[in-house]
């Protein structure tokens, strides 16, 4: 394996698997993963995702609060240093344009084209300050980086999990690298990371055995967002 920061680059499973690859030229038979948890986050992003990109999620805001809301979350996401496409900045200010929230600036983000995405940051902060959404962004006054913005992060996962807009293995590896081990592992997450580790298991992958394994960690989403919040008492 080859690491230089989050550069990381999966050469083979064992020696003589490397050697074949690199030097031969021979295409392995065998199913490249990495075994350790945390390199597989990045290499495999668990099933399928990198959980270091983009929430891969679909919008699912029917009113204007929820759309208001999904622009708060993405705020959020760039708080604690998440990467975005700015697709996603454009898609939420075109879904919070066709549900009538009004500001001066979400028409010129909604109607940004392709080759002009290198302004939606720009106009997304702008309708940020316009929202009023900008001085409402938690601080960073805890020992633990963002811990008020992670949490609400955190929450917003689930209920898009438990709404299906994000698949419940790259949501549960989402809440498993950004919530539960970056809060110092909070007791309350654990039976949610424990069923995306069972999701994630290559006995289950390679028996095609995870249907249930994703409905249960819909369901312990349902049971976190129906208790109190944050979840640490």
């Amino acid at each position: 394996m080859s690491v230089y920061q989050t550069d990381i680059i999966l050469y083979g499973n064992d020696l003589t698997d490397y050697i074949h690859h690199e030097f031969a030229g021979q295409s392995s038979s065998l199913l490249a993963h990495a075994t350790v948890d945390f390199w597989s986050y990045f290499v495999e992003g668990g099933p399928g995702i990198d959980v270091t990109s983009p929430t891969p999620f679909t919008p699912y805001a029917v009113t204007a609060q929820e759309a208001v809301d999904c622009i708060r979350m993405l705020a959020l996401e760039r708080l604690i240093g998440r990467r975005h496409h700015p697709y996603q900045l454009v898609e939420a200010g075109l879904t919070a344009l066709v549900l009538d929230v009004e500001t001066e600036s979400l028409p010129l983000l909604a109607g940004l084209s392709r080759s002009e995405h290198e302004q939606a940051d720009a106009f997304f902060d702008q309708v940020l300050g316009e929202l009023g959404l900008l001085q409402e962004l938690p601080a960073d006054t805890t020992d633990l980086p963002w811990e008020a913005a992670r949490w609400e992060l955190v929450r917003w996962w689930l209920q898009l999990i438990v709404n299906g807009s994000l698949a419940p293995g790259a949501g549960g590896d989402l809440i498993t690298y950004e919530g539960w081990g970056a809060l110092a592992r909070p007791q309350q997450l654990k039976p949610l990371v424990e069923k995306t580790d069972a999701y994630n298991d290559w006995a289950a992958i390679r028996q095609g055995d995870r249907e249930h394994l994703a409905e249960q960690i819909v369901e312990e989403a349902g049971r976190l967002l129906d208790g109190p919040w944050p979840p640490l008492d």
